[in-house]
């Protein structure tokens, strides 16, 4: 299992013991040095850090004192205590005031290492259950899967694939509701992070002046409110993947933090001078035209070009509408209505669906079908249920505009003339009821214009 680099703070006032240690600790820690409290106060001012590793006797006084400013500040770091043989009624003490364990000294570096170990497994878990409160907030996705066989859909599922597996960051381009959240879980899932945290964040909801703190954290005092310290998604999604859905609203302020991360791999809290190390991977998502936001100085051109080494179209259903009736049926199956009796869409119905322009995509689509099957009373869904323009009569081809009765009178026309005149199924394919149907004709009077049913039609 991969474990993040931790932030380590060693106070201890033989530099050299704390070089040795830094070095031989390797790829698990980013350590600081400090040889006295007075150090050590100047760098827990500048950055927040995962551990630190406390001599008890310094220079300057008792390590005692600072392991009760930092929990009486409420800083999350893991205290671990460095003491001899003769102190180990401080060390008791020091675990009682919050110290998360306690070394003999001479350290053995093994120790050490399997105390650190601990601490970003934890701090791992802790990530993963912060992701999993965040996903509580997002919209419902029903599958992780992109039904349809087009040759556009397709070219997206092979180019996603590809993305996981790469580990660059990626670009998902699209019109709202074409399933670009679903596109960056599958980029997710097919990657060697797919064990760890998925942090989505919707930007355009992101207050402007809480869009910094929100995303990379804050210490506590950072600005007005601010009474603890808070962790921010970048480092809620360490070992993971941080979809940030609506890119192109990101301030432009919190824009140059994200090109330094995607650069370096530093994050910086609101109210540290200093940066923390992090591993995350970076799926960024718009409806935009990012190229037109650069253009407009909107947008970074630097971060643009970082964030787009892997770019991926998700299609609208215009361009899929043959994979309309197998999207609209797995959407049905997953649409969760009690007491349904809705199984399938009439052939009606799904020739209405192929026929209408969604403009709201996918999303649209599974809100139709999900107001359809409480409509239903029965196992197939009617153009009624449906609440859409009918198939285009030749008042709307010529570009007539139509009104809401004219539609309806349309759909109406369509209904009898499939089957034949026969006011019974004509008002079943519609969703409405035989008196229904006769009430709207009797309004209308217009007899010649649809074909009427004889006694023995019903």
């Amino acid at each position: 299992m991969n474990h993040q680099c931790l932030s380590l703070l060693v106070v201890e006032d033989e530099r050299s013991l704390s070089k040795l240690w830094a070095m031989e600790l390797g790829d698990l820690v980013e350590a600081t040095l400090a040889c006295s409290l007075a150090e050590a106060r100047e760098r827990l001012k500048a950055r927040a850090f995962d551990a630190i590793l406390l001599d008890l006797h310094l220079p300057d006084g008792n390590g005692l004192e600072l392991l009760g400013e930092v929990v009486e500040r409420g800083d999350p770091s893991a205290v671990i205590i460095l003491t001899g043989h003769a102190d180990l009624d401080s060390a008791i003490q020091a675990l009682r005031l919050g110290a998360y364990d306690f070394l003999l000294k001479p350290c053995k570096i093994g120790e050490l290492e399997q105390r650190l170990l601990r601490i970003a497994r934890q701090q791992s878990l802790a990530n993963q259950n912060l992701a999993l409160r965040q996903q509580l907030h997002i919209q419902r996705i029903d599958s992780l899967e992109l039904i349809g066989k087009s040759p556009a859909l397709t070219e997206a599922r092979n180019l996603i694939g590809r993305a996981g597996a790469s580990g660059t960051s990626v670009l998902i381009e699209g019109e709202t509701g074409t399933g670009k959240e679903v596109a960056a879980r599958l980029v997710h899932a097919n990657s060697s992070r797919k064990n760890m945290a998925f942090v989505p964040v919707n930007c355009a909801s992101l207050p402007r002046e809480m869009a910094e703190s929100e995303l990379f954290g804050h210490r506590k005092g950072a600005f007005s409110g601010a009474e603890t310290d808070r962790r921010g998604l970048v480092q809620t999604a360490t070992g993971g993947t941080l979809f940030l859905d609506e890119v192109a609203d990101i301030p432009l302020e919190v824009q140059a933090k994200f090109l330094r991360l995607l650069e370096s791999n530093e994050g910086r809290r609101a109210g540290d001078s200093e940066a923390y190390r992090t591993d995350v991977r970076i799926v960024a998502a718009t409806h935009r035209n990012l190229r037109q936001a650069v253009t407009a100085g909107r947008f970074r051109e630097d971060l643009f070009y970082r964030l787009a080494s892997f770019e991926i179209k998700m299609p609208n259903l215009r361009a899929i509408q043959g994979d309309i009736p197998a999207i609209a049926q797995h959407l049905l199956d997953e649409a969760a209505v009690m007491n349904a009796s809705a199984k399938r869409f009439s052939t009606e119905a799904l020739d209405v669906m192929r026929g209408y322009g969604w403009p709201g995509n996918v999303r649209e689509l599974r809100n139709v079908v999900e107001r359809a099957k409480i409509l239903c009373d029965s196992e197939e869904i009617g153009v009624g249920h449906l609440n859409l323009p009918a198939v285009p009569t030749p008042a709307a081809s010529s570009g007539v505009a139509m009104t809401l009765a004219e539609m309806e009178w349309g759909m109406i026309q369509t209904a009898l003339r499939t089957h034949g005149g026969n006011k019974t199924a004509a008002a079943r394919s519609l969703g409405i009821s035989l008196r229904t149907l006769y009430n709207k004709l009797e309004t209308k009077r217009e007899p010649t214009a649809v074909m009427m049913e004889t006694p023995k039609q019903r």
